[in-house]
């Protein structure tokens, strides 16, 4: 071999091997690292699934990122994520741009179903309402407590959310109020640990948040933030109100459910695809359960009997 054929050879795999080395290492089901954004309203149960999802496969990093709904979708649409979890499904424009436009492949996977919560101060004596007159409360039609309990002494009723781009607000601006904007009397805080200490020191204010924020029986943060409002009942009328929890969310009994999506963009089968296999399998699914929620798809429970 001549050097200048050694010479070429070398320069070669020079450059191959700097071209390898360069490189961005796929992530796979079990292992690599993505970004995933979240709608903050189902932040709990998130946190719950992606630390034992993590736990479970140590080479697995999710860069999660909690935004109101509005951020999320922007997420996914400037490409700073290709996974996210949500509290609804693309709506049908959102969904043409990623499959026609940009020719990717979407998945949306429900992995359970949260319900939206109303609390009030706990020394407030009403905390049952019917539909009709949560949908008053939030156009500022009923604007003090004397107009729904004429012996009140609540004063004046201002309700809360977590954020004005909510998807709280939105779920309830097109089941209850049919689009209109809400009253003078709702606005938002940051989050909804300021609205449950917003409602824990104004007596008459109502606030708005998530059931996965205080269903977690175990948890010492959901316990704390139960023990500071009162979780109100609702239903078509005074006789058929019920609170929310995992049983009244299965039945629908309480009104107000809405279920949990994850959205994955793109075909690859990489650790988006191996975080909603989790979240959607029998482990996943036992977490959402534990935490109060209804899940997507229940485990099995196998009770043996034995004769004699």
């Amino acid at each position: 071999m001549t050097w200048n054929n050694f010479l070429l050879i070398f320069i070669a795999s020079f450059f191959a091997a700097c071209g390898t080395s360069g490189e961005k290492e796929l992530d796979s089901p079990t292992r690599g690292q993505i970004n995933m954004s979240v709608d903050e309203n189902v932040q709990a149960i998130t946190e719950e699934l992606v630390e034992v999802f993590e736990s479970s496969y140590t080479d697995a990093f999710l860069m999660t990122s909690y935004k109101n709904e509005k951020g999320v979708v922007s997420d996914l649409y400037n490409d700073s994520c290709r996974l996210a979890i949500m509290t609804r499904k693309l709506n049908k424009d959102e969904l043409s741009y990623f499959e026609g436009q940009l020719k990717f492949g979407v998945e949306q996977i429900k992995i359970g179903s949260d319900a939206i919560v109303f609390v009030v101060n706990k020394s407030n004596p009403d905390s049952a309402f019917t539909k009709a007159t949560i949908r008053k409360i939030l156009l500022g039609q009923d604007t003090v407590w004397t107009q729904i309990s004429p012996e009140s002494k609540m004063g004046r009723i201002d309700v809360v959310f977590n954020n004005g781009a909510s998807s709280n607000l939105r779920f309830l601006t097109d089941s209850l109020m049919d689009g209109q904007k809400p009253g003078a009397n709702v606005f938002a805080m940051s989050n909804p640990d300021s609205v449950i200490a917003y409602v824990n020191r104004t007596p008459g204010a109502v606030g708005v948040i998530g059931l996965n924020a205080i269903g977690e029986k175990n948890s010492e943060a959901a316990m704390n933030r139960r023990k500071q409002i009162t979780v109100c009942a609702i239903g078509a009328d005074s006789v058929s109100a019920w609170k929310p929890s995992q049983s009244t969310i299965v039945t629908r009994q309480y009104p107000l459910v809405r279920e949990i999506w994850i959205i994955k963009i793109g075909k690859r089968s990489g650790l988006g695809t191996g975080f909603a296999s989790f979240a959607l399998g029998e482990r996943g699914q036992l977490i959402i359960q534990h935490a109060g929620l209804a899940p997507a798809a229940p485990a099995e429970r196998k009770i043996e009997l034995t004769t004699y």
